[in-house]
Order: structure tokens, then sequence, then C-alpha cells
């Protein structure tokens, strides 16, 4: 966590200075920054998804709901980053609709598990 934190201020430094020099520059050094936070961050990523993988296949019909939380939290995160990035760059308008198409995304890939979820409901109280 030192070393994040510690990219991320020297980023933070190189941002502030350059942002009235060469604002261009600024956001280029942002987006490398982000870049290689991922970096250092994505092993540990790929272990959580490898333990949350050997998990799923110990539990029976388990697989489809893993890849789809992994799924989610992929969209989640990339929309987060892009909606931070046109704030940034002072699109707002932009950012607002990254957000809300994310969201319908997410709706749209949970509808299966919602209809899932209330087959068994049904199922339950009949």
């Amino acid at each position: 966590m030192i070393k994040i934190a510690g990219i991320v201020l020297i980023t933070l430094i190189l941002v502030i200075f350059l942002k009235d020099v060469k604002k261009e520059f600024a956001i280029i050094i942002t987006i490398a920054a982000v870049i290689l936070l991922f970096s250092i961050v994505a092993a540990d990523f790929f272990e959580v998804v490898k333990r949350l993988s050997d998990l799923s296949s110990r539990v029976k019909n388990m697989q489809t709901y893993i890849n789809l939380m992994i799924k989610i939290l992929g969209i989640s995160l990339l929309a987060q980053f892009l909606s931070d990035l046109c704030r940034d760059t002072g699109e707002n308008a932009l950012a607002n609709q990254t957000e809300i198409v994310s969201k319908i995304s997410i709706l749209i890939m949970t509808l299966p598990l919602f209809e899932t979820v209330i087959t068994i409901v049904t199922g339950l109280l009949k």
C-alpha cells in the first residue's frame, strides 16, 4: 500500500504542476499512473478471481454466478475509471452517461439471476 500511496502522491504533484502548463500532459500522466497502479494490483485481483473460481468448482452450479459477479465487478471498475477520466477532462455529461450505460448493462446481465430467484421463490410458495 505504501508503494501505491507513493505513486499516487507523485502523480498528483506532477499533475498539479502540469495542469496549468500542459493540460494534455497531465491527462497522459494520470492515465499512465492508473495503468501502473492497475498492473501492481492485477496480481492480487487475479488471485481473488482464481480463489473464487476454485470455490465455485467445489459447489455445484456456482460457476455461472461467480462469472457473473466477476463480469459485473469488471464493468463497475471500468465505468468508474472512464467516468472519472471524463470528469477530469471537464466532460461531466459524458461521465454521467457512462455511469448510466454501465448500470443498464449490469441490470441486463443480472436479469437471468432475478428470473431464477423469482422462480425459486414462487416454487417455494406453492
